[in-house]
Parts: structure tokens; C-alpha cells; sequence
């Protein structure tokens, strides 16, 4: 008897989500089969659902931070990205993106998203139907399809392990804004991102890390995360007040190195008067089509002598940073478990979308991060 896997698939822009059902497929060569145990969403799969990235069409399966344990192996999959033996019952993380590592743009240019030759990353294929329908992580089991597909072996629990991807992205904005020994970091918004790029600061060897947000219950887990202080914006309005706030706490000047993750184009224009003369912005948050803000090139960059920088994902160096992400959860010493506030089942995945675009609230509970777990 084939086995069947529920999905969580979203009908069209707002929504609604369907439960559909698709049978288990037998893993070609090279190919591989995991059960999902957990898959969080990202602040981008909410502005997916909302129609905001024009790549994707509906009926779609989304869902890329994904952890599961192995159901079926094809021929010739014997070892993980790690080259580590993997078998049937290891717990894997996967990455999403893949690419062909052998084209001009791989190689030469080192920007593998611009590889012609890459398949869709897994939660962002559409429409679902198109191809194995399983390429998604809000279902039971997730098609392995990919040729190069990234993933590694790792013990963690998955709460923990589910962490990874946006670890990854926090890694690379950690390099792309050059943090260091001595460095001073800003974290504008400490949900899932922001608090992973606290905890890599902290990490790449910063001098202070400050985290921004107006959650007191993200800004108590930033400060077990390893920020230094925790400012919170509810009482202070937006511009000069917040930016005295920040700045206070450095001793009167701006951050080496200040990081936005508040996903909106108004965060964005603040999170500039977080950052010293000769610092650098590195913006994580803006991932989809937000709008546009007023930018003056002189008092805002040139007379600072600021550098921005965007950050895209984990970058070209996708691979080894999702491996070292793993190595930092690995290594523990934080609490890694409790940045997963709500796990929901798969038949909630829309109201759990919802709650991100709706103030983070979700069953009257503040969310830091929530996670589909299908076998609730």
C-alpha cells in the first residue's frame, strides 16, 4: 500500500490553506526521502502567502527551514554534504537552495543564486502540482529531489536543528558586516534572524551586542543569547529618541556594525542612525518587496562614510555556512530550545502564517518562533 503524506498548501494570495494529500514517492538515484519533524516559518514564507514574490505562483507548498529523520535513501546516497555516512533513521538538516556549482555564475561571479542551472529551493518550488508535488517542509515527508541537495547528519533535537537555515543567513551577514574582536553590534529586531545574529555576534568575538525590539519576551531571550543590553521601543518614538536610546547604552556614538532585521523599509531608515561614523549597515530583514524609503547619499552616507550592505540568504558561501550553524548549535551553551515558542500542527499552518503578519501573537502568546510539527 503506497504511503500517504498530508501537505499544507496555500490556494492562491491571503490564502486559504488546504490539506492535501500526495503519495510517498520511492527515491530515484541520488535521491532521498525524509519524514518532517519540524519546519519553521520565516518572516518570508508570511510575505509569501500575502502574494509578495513574484516568482511564485499558487497553488503552493511552502516551508524551507526543515529538519526530519531519513525514510528512504536511493541508490548512490550513502554520505551527507559533510561526506559523514547518513542511513535510513538519521536526523538530517536540510538546506534549501542548491545549485550547480559548475557554471560561470557558481564558479566565477560566486553567486550561486544567479545560477541558471538551479532547481527551485525547497519551499519555494510552484506551482506545487509541477513535478513531485513533496518539495515543501509544511508536510509529513519532503522529496529529497535536487541534484547537490545540502544537508548533514546532526544529533540536536530538532527544536534546536530547525535553527540552522536562519542561522546561516545570520552567518553571513556577520561576514558580509565585517564583526570581529572588539566589534559594536546593533540588532534591530531579535525575532528568529535577530536573535541568531546576536547569538553569532557574540560568537565572532563582539565587543557589545544591543538588541532592539518592542517584545520584552524576545528581548529577555536576546540577552540569554548573549546581548549585552536590550532596548525596548514601545515607549520611544520612532527617530531621535530611539536612536539616543541605542546610542546611550555605547557610550553616546553609533555601533560598528548594525544589523536590520525588522523586515520593513521604515526599520530600515532608522536602523542608519544606529551606526557610527565609518560603520556598516547589513540589512537581513527587507527579503521581499516592502516599499521604498527617502535616502539623502550625502548626511545619510557619504558624510558618515557609512557602508550598506544587503544581505541575501547565506550567501555564496551557502554550504559552510549552514555546517558551521550546525557546529554553533552543536556546540550549545545558550538556549537554543526555547527560541521555538509554538509548535503547531499542520492543519493551524494558516493561522500560524497569519500571526506574523498580525502583531506576533498566536494563541495570546508573544511569538519568538513558530514551527510546523506534523505529527501533532
Amino acid at each position: 500500500m503506497t504511503a500517504i503524506s498530508r501537505a499544507a498548501v496555500v490556494t492562491g494570495p491571503g490564502g486559504p490553506v488546504e490539506i492535501r494529500e500526495y503519495p510517498v514517492p520511492d527515491p530515484g538515484p541520488g535521491e532521498a526521502v525524509i519524514r518532517v519533524e519540524l519546519c519553521g516559518i520565516c518572516g518570508t514564507d508570511a510575505h509569501v502567502f500575502h502574494g509578495r514574490l513574484p516568482t511564485i505562483t499558487f497553488p503552493a507548498l511552502l516551508g524551507h527551514e526543515i529538519v526530519g529523520t531519513v525514510t528512504a535513501l536511493g541508490d548512490g546516497l550513502d554520505t551527507d554534504s559533510a561526506d559523514r555516512p547518513v542511513a535510513v533513521g538519521d536526523r538530517i538538516g536540510v538546506f534549501p537552495a542548491a545549485n550547480c556549482g559548475t557554471c560561470h555564475a557558481c564558479v566565477v561571479l560566486r553567486r550561486p543564486g544567479q545560477c541558471r542551472r538551479r532547481p527551485p529551493s525547497y519551499g519555494f518550488k510552484s506551482p506545487v502540482d509541477s513535478g513531485s508535488p513533496l518539495t515543501g517542509g509544511f508536510a509529513d515527508h519532503l522529496h529529497l529531489v535536487n541534484p547537490g541537495t545540502v544537508f548533514y547528519r546532526t544529533d540536536l533535537p530538532p527544536e534546536v536543528a530547525v535553527l540552522a537555515e536562519p542561522m546561516s543567513v545570520a552567518l553571513h551577514g556577520i561576514r558580509r558586516a565585517g564583526v570581529g574582536l572588539g566589534a559594536t553590534v546593533v540588532v534591530q529586531g531579535v525575532g528568529a534572524i535577530g536573535l541568531m545574529v546576536v547569538a553569532a555576534a557574540r560568537a565572532a568575538g563582539a565587543a557589545r551586542v544591543i538588541a532592539v525590539d518592542g517584545s520584552t519576551g524576545r528581548l529577555a531571550l536576546a540577552t540569554e543569547l548573549g546581548a549585552d543590553t536590550a532596548v525596548d521601543i514601545t515607549t520611544l518614538p520612532a527617530g531621535a529618541a530611539r536612536h539616543a536610546a541605542v546610542r546611550d547604552t555605547l557610550g553616546g556614538s553609533g555601533a560598528t556594525a548594525v544589523f536590520g532585521c525588522s523586515g520593513s523599509p521604515q526599520g530600515f531608515a532608522e536602523a542608519i542612525g544606529y551606526v557610527a561614523d565609518g560603520g556598516t549597515l547589513a540589512e537581513l530583514g527587507n527579503f521581499t518587496d516592502r516599499g521604498a524609503i527617502d535616502l539623502n547619499p550625502y548626511t545619510d552616507l557619504l558624510r558618515r562614510d557609512l557602508t550598506i550592505t544587503g544581505v541575501y540568504g547565506a550567501g555564496p558561501d551557502m554550504r559552510a555556512h549552514y555546517l558551521r550553524a550546525l557546529e554553533i548549535l552543536e556546540r550549545g551553551g545558550q538556549p537554543f530550545t526555547r527560541v521555538v515558542s509554538h509548535r503547531v500542527p499542520l492543519r493551524d499552518t494558516e493561522q500560524a502564517l497569519r500571526a506574523l503578519s498580525t502583531g506576533y501573537q498566536l494563541d495570546g502568546t508573544d511569538v519568538i518562533k513558530i514551527a510546523i510539527d506534523p505529527s501533532r
